[in-house]
């Protein structure tokens, strides 16, 4: 049996080392396979009005409401660029430690399909707006280790129209919203050896994108779509010496994830069996966790890609390149290191709120004055709780900065309860206008601040549940959660469950 190692550390550690070959030992070095990774993205630009017409890019309107000339590909209509597209791309590449190209250009890449109304697509295949650049992947980013994912080229495109199925039988019924919106492809190069760090870079390229204001990148809504290009060689080969499968249309995390890890396993298995892997281009059928054939090498189209003839070269000058590096603002890993040092927060907490577009700021006026580590963890925990529960954004809630803070105050000079502080949160983000010390006074909320309202109750409480006091008594200790809720249910939220355990436990230990 050959073995090969993936690293040197590890053939010295494993040659002192007696191992069978279920040795974990082993199973971490041994690698007979080794995978290569590159990832295409299709990030739907922020801007107001289309790449090359001066309708609306808000594709989730009433269908075929936001359609021009251009975008119908009607005889005679002629191409406009919109300048805020060359300026959202030029944000990304710069963001993403790219150059700026000072003179880029269209292509038409034909096919026909019935979302595509022009017959061909513009793109930018040949000279694109955007090429270098890199990712760093790091313990900020869940991995153990660093990962540098270079960018091969961000360019300008325009996107399809939506199709819809299903409506009436043997129809497909299109909404033309969405032809003509500003798209940007990144392409990156195959650095990527497995799905954790494809997910991880998608998922840093989201945080980007998204803190400097160029996408929203939402999968869900097909904001940000995901092509891959894997392939699988032996451990000893050129890593670019496999045959590269492409995997088309993957619209979330979880599914990046299951498609490479099929993937791979599917072609390591053919090779491992003496056959040879097929250029292909393939889905994934997340049911069956499998990819599936969509399209072999045979039947690809030909894109005849051709210079576009209806615009000119966009030529770019230096002077606009930095002025458009002078406004983006500070970049996450920038911010990283300094909220971490600035506040003393852990990275993972400032890394969750990163990644919700305007939580920063949100923070860093909620913490003004106040506990920074209490602030963060009242977002991570309970704003982002109720954000993922109402499937919303902060951008989107009805919350304000003074009203967070204002509950946050009442609770830190103990005029409401934390259960009755949660109860704010939530009447804030249901669109409550009113203050904290507003709602605190119409609820009729305060602190059950007299000891001795809270002994008696204690008492009563034992009277009524001896079992349960003697079952604490006994050792069960978790009998105590029964005794807090009782009183907790009892006071409507107006004991403090420290204040409450701290008593119970006066009585059932006989502290007192």
């Amino acid at each position: 049996m050959r073995i090969l190692w993936s690293v040197r550390e590890g053939a010295r550690h494993c040659a002192s080392y007696k191992f069978t070959l279920n040795s974990p030992l082993l199973k971490r070095y041994y690698k007979p396979w080794g995978a290569t990774i590159g990832l295409e993205l299709h990030v739907q630009l922020a801007a107001a009005q289309k790449l090359f017409s001066a309708a609306s890019a808000k594709w989730d309107d009433p269908p075929n409401t936001n359609v021009d000339f251009v975008d119908a590909g009607l005889p005679g209509s002629m191409p406009r660029l919109n300048p805020e597209c060359v300026s959202l791309a030029a944000r990304a590449i710069l963001c993403l430690n790219g150059q700026v190209q000072p003179r880029s250009s269209f292509d038409r890449k034909h096919y026909f399909y019935s979302d595509q109304p022009l017959g061909y697509q513009i793109t930018q295949q040949r000279n694109p707006i955007g090429r270098g650049g890199f990712i760093e992947l790091g313990l900020a980013d869940g991995l153990d280790y660093t990962k540098r994912v270079r960018i091969h080229q961000l360019q300008l495109e325009q996107d399809t129209a939506k199709s819809i199925h299903g409506v009436y039988p043997g129809h497909i019924l299109t909404d033309l919203n969405r032809a003509g919106i500003a798209l940007v492809e990144v392409v990156s190069e195959p650095d990527m050896e497995t799905a954790t760090e494809a997910v991880h870079f998608v998922r840093k390229m989201q945080s980007l994108l998204r803190h400097t204001g160029v996408s929203s990148c939402n999968m869900e809504d097909g904001s940000l779509r995901c092509d891959v290009n894997v392939s699988v060689h032996r451990g000893s080969e050129d890593r670019l010496s496999g045959t590269r499968c492409e995997l088309k249309n993957l619209n979330s995390l979880k599914t990046i994830r299951g498609a490479i890890e099929a993937e791979i396993s599917r072609q390591a298995e053919l090779l491992s069996t003496g056959q040879h892997v097929k250029q292909e281009t393939r889905g994934y059928d997340a049911h069956s966790g499998k990819t599936v054939l969509t399209r072999s090498k045979e039947a690809a189209p030909d894109y005849r890609y051709m210079p576009e003839p209806d615009l000119p070269a966009l030529h770019i000058s230096e002077d606009w390149i930095e002025q458009i590096r002078g406004s983006l603002p500070e970049l996450p890993e920038a911010t990283l290191s300094r909220m971490t040092r600035q506040y003393g927060l852990l990275p993972e907490d400032v890394a969750t709120m990163l990644g919700e577009p305007g939580c920063i700021t949100f923070f860093e006026r909620a913490a003004k004055g106040r506990d920074p580590k209490r602030v963060a963890a009242w977002i991570t925990s309970e704003i982002f709780g109720q954000l993922s529960y109402r499937a919303q954004r902060l951008s989107d809630s009805t919350l304000t900065v003074q009203q967070f803070t204002g509950l946050l105050d009442a609770l830190a000079n103990n005029s409401v309860t934390s259960t009755q502080a949660k109860t704010l949160l939530i009447e804030f983000m249901d669109g409550d206008k009113r203050t904290a010390e507003e709602l605190i006074q119409a609820h009729g909320w305060r602190v059950m601040s007299d000891p001795r309202q809270l002994q008696n109750l204690v008492t009563r409480l034992l009277s009524e549940h001896p079992r349960e006091a003697a079952e604490y008594k006994a050792g069960h200790k978790r009998r105590l959660n029964f005794f807090v809720a009782k009183i907790m249910a009892a006071t409507q939220g107006q004991a403090r469950p420290q204040d409450a355990s701290r008593v119970l436990k006066e009585y059932l230990e006989d502290k007192r």
